[in-house]
């Protein structure tokens, strides 16, 4: 590889180093943002839980707390339903009365003790006003409740002033490197990755040990893709090709944005833990829990194996239901005799066009015990009427019929326009030659739809396998979580079950390779189905 001039050389180093330079800035920064939220966090808990423990050995506590002590629930003489707190703050009773202006932590003083006395154990977290606050309780010995709120906290300011300095090192050390650099360019590689390795110290300070890796390889990898001539390539490129990459940036940015990095950012969450508004290291400790069961039975509702069981065996019943119904229709609709197909398709197409939460709350409504329209029409036959979430094969069913409900179109429609495609001439040589009506749906009616109901059923197996919305509404997971799907699992596990994102994050990425799996498989399975037909 001949090396460029000087000048050159020295452009394109300061070059590749601005583009890994931005990278490693971006991840720096994350690395900061979160290292200083997580000492916010340890310093109002810290400070929190000290200010409790004062109060409860009557000591005073700082005046950046307030802390105070709450009497026990008393009833009221005439509504023994209603009770109230009195609070002792600076040595004086008082009401406790949310909504006071002059008291605005009254309701935090209230929900505090209330909790303490729900749970009967100390208890210290963040508030989620995102104030920054923290609360601690624990009990008085004179059995009143001791209660510290901190004041909000206000976080570091960007350490501005030492990227600079980094970067202004990292440049000279990148653009020393192409100075002293020979025959070969191996001077100019080494400086390229000393100059973007030195902006991971910044990480290092900051005790992200895992961000400081991720840029050591960003500079291992621009050093290499150098000495490959790769980065003048692709410099040389972007610059031929200009008015094309000005078109396609914003649609890039905008992938990169909203679905990269999402991606990335929900597969790293996976491998830590959520508590109380921390984030904890755990490595595979998720997916462990998760693959393991966690102890639980088979046949617990809660185990991941159970989920997939159920998950799996929904989607196989959905989508045999949606190709079976859908080609059926799309045969009857296909009939020259038929009168008014127009209206047919329209009113058939309807359950595709109405938004699925909305269909799904819909059928939840009909499938109502009691005031249901399905138990009612089964009344009406002489039928006894069926309790649908009480049992798993009922609310199972339910879950079912709806999203078949709301699936057949799609298939419907694919197989219209393959049936559309299909010479008229062969069903007519073929009625020639005999063949009775089914011989002619399973030679050329049926090899004809499989090239677009392919795509159609892989397509049709990811929205059923991610179907949120039908098990959420209609069953909501009845009988005790047992109609569960993975992907309403996930939602369980970060908005019900203790904020545990970490734990989505996980069920999130081994949905992803379970779905990628199949993709991978089912795309070989139809290409091989396709060769043996042809």
């Amino acid at each position: 590889m001949s090396v460029p001039p000087m000048s050159g050389l020295l452009q394109r180093q300061l070059r590749d180093f601005a583009v890994a330079a931005g990278l490693a800035v971006v991840i720096a920064s994350v690395a900061f943002v979160a290292a200083r939220n997580h000492d916010v966090i340890d310093r109002q808990l810290a400070l929190a839980e000290r200010s409790v423990a004062a109060l409860a050995a009557d000591n005073e506590v700082l005046p950046t707390v307030h802390g105070a002590l709450i009497g026990p629930a008393i009833s009221s003489p005439k509504h023994p339903e209603l009770r109230h707190r009195n609070l002792r703050d600076h040595g004086a009773w008082r009401l406790l009365a949310g909504g006071n202006p002059l008291h605005p932590d009254d309701k935090l003083f209230y929900d505090a003790a209330a909790r303490f006395d729900r749970e009967h154990q100390p208890f210290v977290e963040l508030l989620r006003d995102g104030s920054g606050r923290a609360m601690a309780a624990t009990a008085h010995g004179s059995g009143e409740i001791a209660v510290a709120i901190t004041e909000p906290a206000s976080p570091a300011g960007y350490p501005l002033l030492v990227m600079i300095g980094v970067l202004g090192l990292g440049g000279a050390l990148s653009a020393a490197g192409a100075l002293v650099s020979g025959r070969g360019g191996r001077g100019a590689r080494v400086g390229a990755f000393a100059g973007i390795a030195v902006l991971a110290i910044p990480a290092l300070l900051w005790q992200s040990w895992f961000a400081a890796l991720v840029i050591v390889a960003i500079a291992g990898g621009t050093a290499m893709l150098q000495r490959a001539g790769l980065t003048d390539k692709l410099a040389h490129g972007l610059v031929r090709n200009r008015v094309a990459v000005s078109f396609l940036a914003p649609a890039g940015l905008s992938m990169l944005a909203l679905v990269a990095a999402p991606f990335v950012l929900g597969i790293g969450l996976g491998f830590y833990d959520h508590h109380q508004g921390t984030w904890s290291f755990v490595g595979l400790h998720n997916f462990i829990e998760i693959l393991s069961g966690n102890g639980r039975a088979l046949d617990d509702p809660l185990n991941f194996w159970f989920i997939l069981g159920v998950t799996v065996l929904w989607t196989i019943c959905n989508v045999l239901l949606h190709v079976t119904i859908g080609v059926a229709l799309a045969l009857l609709l296909s009939r020259k005799w038929l009168r008014g197909k127009g209206v047919f398709r329209m009113l058939l197409i309807l359950p595709w066009a109405i938004p699925n939460y909305i269909t799904a709350l819909m059928w939840h409504g009909m499938f109502d015990g009691q005031y249901g329209a399905v138990n009612s029409i089964l009344h009406g036959l002489g039928m006894d009427g069926v309790s649908w979430f009480t049992s798993w094969t009922a609310a199972f069913s339910a879950n079912v019929i709806t999203n078949t409900w709301l699936g057949f179109p799609f298939m419907m429609v694919v197989a219209l326009g393959a049936l559309e495609t299909i010479p008229k001439e062969l069903y007519e040589a073929a009625a020639v030659d005999g063949a009775t009506p089914w011989q002619r749906f399973r030679h050329i009616t049926l090899p004809h739809l499989r090239p677009a109901l392919g795509p159609a059923v892989a397509l049709g197996s990811i929205w059923t396998f991610n179907m949120f919305n039908v098990i959420f509404l209609v069953s909501g997971g009845k009988p005790g979580d047992s109609t569960n799907i993975l992907v309403t699992d996930a939602y369980r596990w970060a908005f019900e079950r203790g904020d545990r994102y970490g734990m989505a994050a996980a069920y999130g990425t081994i949905i992803f390779l379970i779905l990628l799996l199949w993709n991978v498989f089912g795309a070989r399975i139809v290409r091989s189905k396709g060769d043996d037909d042809s």
